[in-house]
């Protein structure tokens, strides 16, 4: 899973940016400086680095991204989507 664990931050810069270095460290079981190391591509193994689910490699649970995904949001200041779709409904 170690070799895993590059790929997994690259989809996570990728498909969530409002994640901080540490909710992605805390998630995925690494480091700040390799987080640092795949959004500055200076990484070793870099050119072999493509995003990959952290859910379908086993690095996290889908509630444990769900919930970092749910904390992201509200420390951007955003509310996710399904709370904004159940407060319109409810307007």
């Amino acid at each position: 899973q170690r070799q895993d664990k590059p790929d997994a931050i690259a989809w996570i810069l990728k498909n969530h940016p409002e994640f901080s270095d540490a909710q992605i460290a805390k998630l995925v079981g690494t480091t700040k400086s390799t987080i640092k190391s795949v959004k500055e591509k200076s990484h070793w193994n870099a050119q072999n680095i493509r995003p990959r689910d952290p859910v379908l490699l086993g690095l996290c649970s889908q509630t444990d991204l769900q919930t970092m995904i749910a904390r992201a949001a509200g420390k951007a200041g955003a509310r996710p989507q399904v709370e904004a779709d159940e407060n319109e409904a409810h307007a």
